[in-house]
């Protein structure tokens, strides 16, 4: 079974992209508290969604709205500003829900996602998942003496 739940807040909003197919794409990066010998530190998960979940996430979700999400993780290769690829990860989420106080629930009342598979099938959305993230030059991972770090602060 490959499924992973997250839940914590959005470190910014959502970066929405259109395959060359024409499919809707978004990016979000959430950030989740963990407590470490009783210091408070942080995670970021990278995450992908595709058609009516993008659109649903694009049109709700703003920089540190919290969300939960059910996703699937998967291979990827990443690369530095120095051209040097290393393994990593990300997460293409299958189901989510709005969360945070009752208030902010009720303005988002009648969006939901629904669970569903992707809107295109599964080898030709992985073929635009490899040329989109191979076109994707201006990533640059959190590193030092080549070891990835998180990011420190996050402004919300």
């Amino acid at each position: 079974m490959n499924e992973c739940t997250f839940f914590g807040r959005l470190t910014k909003d959502p970066e929405v992209f259109t395959t060359q197919s024409g499919n809707k794409l978004v990016r979000i990066t959430i950030a989740m508290d963990r407590t470490v010998k009783g210091e408070k530190k942080a995670e970021f998960i990278p995450c992908i969604a595709f058609g009516r979940n993008a659109e649903l996430i694009e049109q709700h979700y703003t920089k540190g709205r919290e969300i939960l999400v059910k996703a699937r993780a998967e291979n990827a290769r990443g690369k530095t500003k120095e051209g040097i690829e290393y393994p990593t990860f990300r997460f293409v989420i299958e189901r989510f829900w709005f969360a945070g106080s009752k208030k902010e629930q009720q303005k988002e009342q009648t969006a939901t996602a629904s669970e569903a598979e992707p809107e295109i099938p599964e080898d030709e959305l992985e073929k635009e998942l490899e040329e989109f993230f191979e076109e994707d030059e201006s990533f640059e991972p959190p590193a030092e003496n080549g070891i990835i770090t998180s990011e420190e602060d996050i402004p919300f």
